[in-house]
């Protein structure tokens, strides 16, 4: 867990330490696990308690205010890692200032066939084309509302990030998403711009978002 020291060489050292930890031990153990499974596998570290915890408050001065909305601090974790929202508080901990859970659909759907993940390893990057793999509302809302419901307040914000079914009308999907997570999120995006989606980026012409915007704002 990283823990508070008391003088920033000791600081220096454990940064070091950690680095040289990950670099050496975990990430040439995780490098040989299927790309899919090592992004599942995080999920459950944190979802287990079994990431780094940040002890240390924010300073003050990456305190961040967003549409009325205020950050700790402005580094979050994106959409597409807790899809499922299955461990949004050990993401939290870990120190990010927002957890953007999602993209969640209102019917559960498979996404795209697997192999769908795939490592650029010259780039140390990652290809996703999951294809809004999504456990269904009903399931993911059900975990929100636990966390919500539980006495220690979440460290951090909580974002929702909604999409839509493969084969469905767009408009009543996200409208369906809005009420259904409106009350558990801080903030809520409606992702019109995944690739893997059929049609989906054609909601980003002007008359379509209109019209997309004004439903779900209703």
């Amino acid at each position: 867990a990283v823990s508070y020291v008391p003088h920033p060489i000791a600081g220096d050292l454990k940064n070091r330490a950690g680095t040289a930890l990950y670099k050496n031990v975990a990430w040439p153990a995780i490098s040989l696990m299927n790309p899919e499974f090592s992004h599942s596998f995080s999920v459950w570290l944190a979802k287990a308690g079994l990431t780094p915890v940040d002890r240390v408050p924010d300073d003050a001065i990456l305190s961040t205010m967003v549409l009325g909305k205020r950050f700790s601090n402005p580094l979050g974790l994106a959409a597409g890692c807790d899809k499922h929202g299955e461990a949004v508080r050990g993401f939290l901990e870990m120190g990010f200032g927002f957890v953007e859970v999602g993209s969640i659909t209102p019917l559960p759907q498979d996404g795209n066939p697997k192999p769908r993940m795939f490592r650029l390893k010259e780039d140390d990057g990652v290809i996703n084309r999951y294809g809004f793999n999504s456990d269904g509302a009903d399931a993911v809302r059900g975990r929100l509302e636990a966390l919500r419901a539980e006495n220690t307040p979440l460290p951090g914000v909580l974002g929702i990030n909604l999409g839509k079914n493969k084969t469905a009308e767009a408009v009543p999907d996200y409208v369906h998403g809005v009420k259904q997570f409106g009350v558990l999120a801080d903030y809520l995006v409606v992702n019109v711009s995944s690739p893997n989606t059929p049609g989906l980026r054609d909601l980003q012409g002007k008359k379509e978002m209109q019209a997309l915007m004004k439903a779900v704002i209703q």
